[in-house]
Protein backbone atom coordinates (compact mmCIF):
# COMPACT_ATOMS: atom_id res chain seq x y z
CA UNK A 1 0.00 0.00 0.00
CA UNK A 2 1.29 3.36 -0.29
CA UNK A 3 2.64 5.52 2.05
CA UNK A 4 -0.25 8.63 1.14
CA UNK A 5 -3.12 5.85 1.02
CA UNK A 6 -1.85 4.64 4.35
CA UNK A 7 -1.61 7.91 5.68
CA UNK A 8 -5.20 9.19 4.83
CA UNK A 9 -6.88 6.20 6.01
CA UNK A 10 -5.24 6.12 9.26
CA UNK A 11 -5.82 9.69 9.29
CA UNK A 12 -9.76 9.28 9.60
CA UNK A 13 -9.50 6.02 11.25
CA UNK A 14 -12.21 5.94 14.16
CA UNK A 15 -11.09 4.84 17.61
CA UNK A 16 -14.07 2.39 17.66
CA UNK A 17 -15.08 0.91 14.76
CA UNK A 18 -18.96 0.35 14.53
CA UNK A 19 -19.46 -0.18 10.78
CA UNK A 20 -16.93 -1.64 8.71
CA UNK A 21 -16.88 -1.16 4.73
CA UNK A 22 -14.76 -3.61 2.65
CA UNK A 23 -14.18 -2.15 -0.62
CA UNK A 24 -11.69 -4.01 -3.12
CA UNK A 25 -8.74 -2.06 -3.67
CA UNK A 26 -7.17 1.46 -3.75
CA UNK A 27 -7.40 2.54 -7.72
CA UNK A 28 -4.10 3.15 -9.05
CA UNK A 29 -2.76 6.54 -8.91
CA UNK A 30 0.28 7.89 -9.74
CA UNK A 31 1.46 10.54 -7.62
CA UNK A 32 0.18 12.15 -3.65
CA UNK A 33 -3.07 13.37 -6.10
CA UNK A 34 -4.12 9.48 -5.40
CA UNK A 35 -7.53 8.69 -6.49
CA UNK A 36 -8.58 7.08 -2.82
CA UNK A 37 -11.68 7.75 -1.18
CA UNK A 38 -10.28 8.90 1.96
CA UNK A 39 -8.22 11.82 0.62
CA UNK A 40 -10.40 14.67 1.35
CA UNK A 41 -8.32 16.77 -2.01
CA UNK A 42 -9.56 14.16 -4.67
CA UNK A 43 -13.12 14.72 -5.89
CA UNK A 44 -13.41 14.22 -9.52
CA UNK A 45 -14.66 10.41 -10.16
CA UNK A 46 -15.27 9.65 -6.73
CA UNK A 47 -18.46 7.89 -7.20
CA UNK A 48 -16.97 5.47 -3.91
CA UNK A 49 -17.02 8.70 -1.51
CA UNK A 50 -20.58 10.14 -2.60
CA UNK A 51 -22.87 6.67 -2.96
CA UNK A 52 -21.30 5.65 0.55
CA UNK A 53 -21.86 9.33 2.00
CA UNK A 54 -25.50 8.62 0.43
CA UNK A 55 -26.13 5.33 2.10
CA UNK A 56 -24.83 5.99 4.88
CA UNK A 57 -26.08 10.27 5.93
CA UNK A 58 -29.69 10.48 5.14
CA UNK A 59 -28.49 14.51 4.66
CA UNK A 60 -25.65 14.24 2.81
CA UNK A 61 -25.44 16.31 0.13
CA UNK A 62 -22.62 16.48 -2.08
CA UNK A 63 -20.55 20.37 -2.40
CA UNK A 64 -17.15 20.83 -4.16
CA UNK A 65 -14.82 21.17 -1.22
CA UNK A 66 -17.00 19.63 1.86
CA UNK A 67 -15.29 16.07 1.53
CA UNK A 68 -13.14 16.61 4.45
CA UNK A 69 -16.45 17.59 6.65
CA UNK A 70 -17.89 14.47 5.44
CA UNK A 71 -14.87 11.63 5.99
CA UNK A 72 -14.98 13.33 9.51
CA UNK A 73 -18.33 12.77 10.29
CA UNK A 74 -18.25 9.14 8.93
CA UNK A 75 -14.88 8.53 10.93
CA UNK A 76 -17.04 9.97 14.19
CA UNK A 77 -20.62 7.85 13.76
CA UNK A 78 -17.76 4.83 13.90
CA UNK A 79 -17.94 3.77 10.29
CA UNK A 80 -14.35 3.16 8.53
CA UNK A 81 -13.36 1.56 4.85
CA UNK A 82 -10.81 -0.67 4.36
CA UNK A 83 -9.52 -2.49 1.11
CA UNK A 84 -9.69 -6.03 0.80
CA UNK A 85 -6.07 -6.01 -1.10
CA UNK A 86 -3.78 -3.02 -0.66
CA UNK A 87 -2.57 -3.27 -4.16
CA UNK A 88 -4.46 -1.58 -6.45
CA UNK A 89 -5.97 -4.25 -8.82
CA UNK A 90 -7.91 -2.18 -11.39
CA UNK A 91 -6.05 -2.48 -14.59
CA UNK A 92 -6.11 -6.56 -14.32
CA UNK A 93 -8.41 -9.31 -15.83
CA UNK A 94 -11.43 -10.73 -13.44
CA UNK A 95 -9.78 -14.01 -13.05
CA UNK A 96 -6.54 -12.31 -11.52
CA UNK A 97 -8.41 -9.66 -9.38
CA UNK A 98 -10.19 -13.30 -8.30
CA UNK A 99 -6.86 -14.68 -7.44
CA UNK A 100 -5.62 -12.01 -5.66
CA UNK A 101 -8.34 -11.31 -3.84
CA UNK A 102 -8.80 -15.20 -2.91
CA UNK A 103 -4.92 -14.77 -1.85
CA UNK A 104 -5.88 -11.78 0.30
CA UNK A 105 -8.84 -13.53 2.02
CA UNK A 106 -6.43 -15.14 5.63
CA UNK A 107 -4.41 -11.45 6.24
CA UNK A 108 -7.27 -9.35 5.73
CA UNK A 109 -9.31 -11.90 8.01
CA UNK A 110 -6.59 -11.06 10.76
CA UNK A 111 -6.97 -7.20 10.39
CA UNK A 112 -10.30 -7.43 10.45
CA UNK A 113 -10.21 -8.72 13.80
CA UNK A 114 -7.73 -6.50 15.02
CA UNK A 115 -10.54 -3.73 14.07
CA UNK A 116 -14.31 -4.88 15.16
CA UNK A 117 -15.70 -7.35 17.00
CA UNK A 118 -17.78 -10.37 16.16
CA UNK A 119 -20.95 -8.45 16.29
CA UNK A 120 -19.75 -4.78 14.40
CA UNK A 121 -21.75 -4.32 10.97
CA UNK A 122 -19.75 -5.30 7.78
CA UNK A 123 -20.84 -4.23 4.64
CA UNK A 124 -19.00 -5.62 1.29
CA UNK A 125 -18.59 -3.67 -1.63
CA UNK A 126 -18.73 -5.24 -5.01
CA UNK A 127 -19.60 -8.55 -6.45
CA UNK A 128 -16.15 -10.08 -6.22
CA UNK A 129 -15.37 -9.07 -3.00
CA UNK A 130 -18.51 -10.25 -1.91
CA UNK A 131 -17.98 -13.76 -3.72
CA UNK A 132 -14.37 -13.98 -1.88
CA UNK A 133 -15.14 -12.49 1.72
CA UNK A 134 -18.72 -13.50 2.32
CA UNK A 135 -18.29 -17.15 3.40
CA UNK A 136 -14.75 -16.61 5.38
CA UNK A 137 -16.18 -14.00 7.69
CA UNK A 138 -19.47 -15.36 8.07
CA UNK A 139 -17.67 -18.73 8.57
CA UNK A 140 -15.20 -16.70 10.87
CA UNK A 141 -18.50 -15.40 12.93
CA UNK A 142 -18.36 -12.25 11.61
CA UNK A 143 -21.73 -9.84 11.10
CA UNK A 144 -21.95 -9.56 7.46
CA UNK A 145 -24.86 -7.94 6.90
CA UNK A 146 -26.00 -8.98 3.78
CA UNK A 147 -26.39 -11.93 1.64
CA UNK A 148 -26.11 -10.57 -2.05
CA UNK A 149 -23.58 -8.44 -3.41
CA UNK A 150 -23.80 -4.78 -3.58
CA UNK A 151 -22.76 -3.35 -6.71
CA UNK A 152 -19.74 -1.75 -7.24
CA UNK A 153 -21.03 2.50 -7.19
CA UNK A 154 -20.37 3.79 -10.49
CA UNK A 155 -21.08 3.16 -14.43
CA UNK A 156 -24.88 3.74 -13.08
CA UNK A 157 -24.88 1.51 -10.71
CA UNK A 158 -24.73 4.38 -7.63
CA UNK A 159 -28.59 4.38 -7.19
CA UNK A 160 -28.41 0.55 -7.41
CA UNK A 161 -25.91 0.64 -4.32
CA UNK A 162 -27.42 3.49 -2.34
CA UNK A 163 -30.68 1.61 -2.17
CA UNK A 164 -29.35 -1.57 -1.41
CA UNK A 165 -26.65 -0.36 1.03
CA UNK A 166 -29.29 1.54 2.86
CA UNK A 167 -31.71 -1.23 3.08
CA UNK A 168 -29.11 -3.75 5.04
CA UNK A 169 -28.55 -0.67 7.35
CA UNK A 170 -31.40 -0.40 8.08
CA UNK A 171 -32.30 -3.85 8.74
CA UNK A 172 -29.93 -3.76 11.07
CA UNK A 173 -31.00 -0.93 13.07
CA UNK A 174 -28.10 1.49 11.68
CA UNK A 175 -29.33 5.22 11.35
CA UNK A 176 -27.14 8.43 10.68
Amino acid sequence: MSSTVSRLRTHYKPGKVALLLIAESPPESVDDAVRFFYNPHQERWDHMYRSVMEAVFTDFQYRPGEKDLWLTRFQERGCYMIDATDSPINRLSPTERRCVLNAAVNKKLAEVATLVTRSTPIVLVKKNVFEAFHSPLRRAGYNVIHDAFLPFPSHSHQAAFIKACRSCLKEHHWTT
